[in-house]
C-alpha cells in the first residue's frame, strides 16, 4: 500500500508518495515533510481511509495519508 502526503497551497495541490516498505522512497518522503515542517507549516496525519486526521509534528512513514498546510493568519 502506497502512502499519500498532499500539500496544500496558493498555486494548488502538489502530492508526495511513499511506500512504508520502501527506505528510500520514506527517507524523500520525510525530506519533504521536514522541510515543510522548519518552513511553518502544519501538519496532520490520517492513520486510516476515513478517520479524523490529527496535528503532527512528527513524520509517520505508517501513516496512511499526511495533509501539509500553511497556517491561517487573522488580521
Amino acid at each position: 500500500m502506497k502512502s499519500l502526503m498532499h500539500v496544500l497551497g496558493s498555486r494548488g495541490d502538489t502530492e508526495t508518495r511513499w511506500d512504508p516498505q520502501d527506505a528510500g522512497s520514506v527517507s524523500r518522503a520525510r525530506e519533504v515533510f521536514e522541510g515543510y515542517r522548519q518552513e511553518g507549516y502544519l501538519t496532520f496525519s490520517v492513520s486510516e481511509p476515513g478517520a479524523e486526521a490529527d496535528h503532527v509534528r512528527d513524520f509517520d512513514p505508517a501513516a496512511h495519508e499526511i495533509i501539509v498546510t500553511r497556517p491561517l493568519r487573522g488580521g
